[in-house]
Formats: C-alpha cells, structure tokens, sequence
C-alpha cells in the first residue's frame, strides 16, 4: 500500500498566514521585542492562523511604516539575509496592494458622492417616475 498523507493541502491564504507571522517574528527579533506567543504558535502551525490573518497582516504593515530610514535598510533590505529578502518582496507587494485599494475606495466614494448630488437634483415627480 502507498504512503498516504493525510493532511489538506494548505491554501493560499494559510501559506500568506504563516509567512506573514514568519516576518512579524524576524522583524519583532530585530527589533529587540517580543512576539505575543499567538503568532509564535500560528508561524509554526502547518496552516498559520486564518482567522486572524488581516490581524496579523495590519501589524507587519504598521512595524514597517513605523521604521526609521536605516532601520528599514537593515532589517528590509538587508540583502545577505534571506529573511530580510522575503520581507522585502512582501513589503514591496503589499505596499503596491495599499495603494490599489486606496485608489478603488477613492473612486468608489466619489462614484457614490456624484450619484447622492445628481439625486438631489431630481424633483419628487422625477423620483418617482424613476421608482426611487
């Protein structure tokens, strides 16, 4: 009989949840602090910590906007050093996200302030010939 391995394959957002929690303890060490034991537990676990992976997701982010200039040299883009590497690409990712959805939430509340003003607009008889 074949080996057989038991475990689900772990998904995209799981793998992104361990990873993120991986970075918060190499960023948290090279700052000289301590990692709460909660994501200690979820960088070791095969599936990370879904449930709380926008939580961690939000901390890494904020550790790095909170960087000093040298400090985001050497603990960022430390080249000889594989983690700081991986930060980097994913800090890089991340800050190329923000500012994708920063701009889709902008454009999305001005869609909805243009439609409020055209509303105003309208006399009661066009709201209701218009069903609104």
């Amino acid at each position: 009989m074949p080996c057989q391995s038991d475990y689900l394959e772990v998904s995209g957002q799981e793998l992104e949840s361990k990873r993120v929690c991986e970075l918060i303890i190499y960023l948290q060490e090279k700052m000289k602090k301590k990692t709460p034991e909660w994501i200690v537990k979820a960088a070791k676990d095969y599936y990370g910590n879904l449930a709380r992976l926008d939580e961690v997701t939000k901390i890494l982010c904020e550790h790095c906007r909170l960087l000093t200039k040298p400090e985001v040299e050497e603990y960022i883009y430390d080249a000889h050093n594989k983690t700081a590497r991986k930060l980097a690409n994913w800090w890089e990712r991340h800050q190329e996200w923000d500012e994708r959805r920063v701009k889709e939430e902008d454009e999305t509340r001005k869609k909805i302030m243009r439609k409020e003003r055209a509303l105003k607009k309208l006399t009661k008889e066009d709201m209701e010939a218009l069903g609104l």
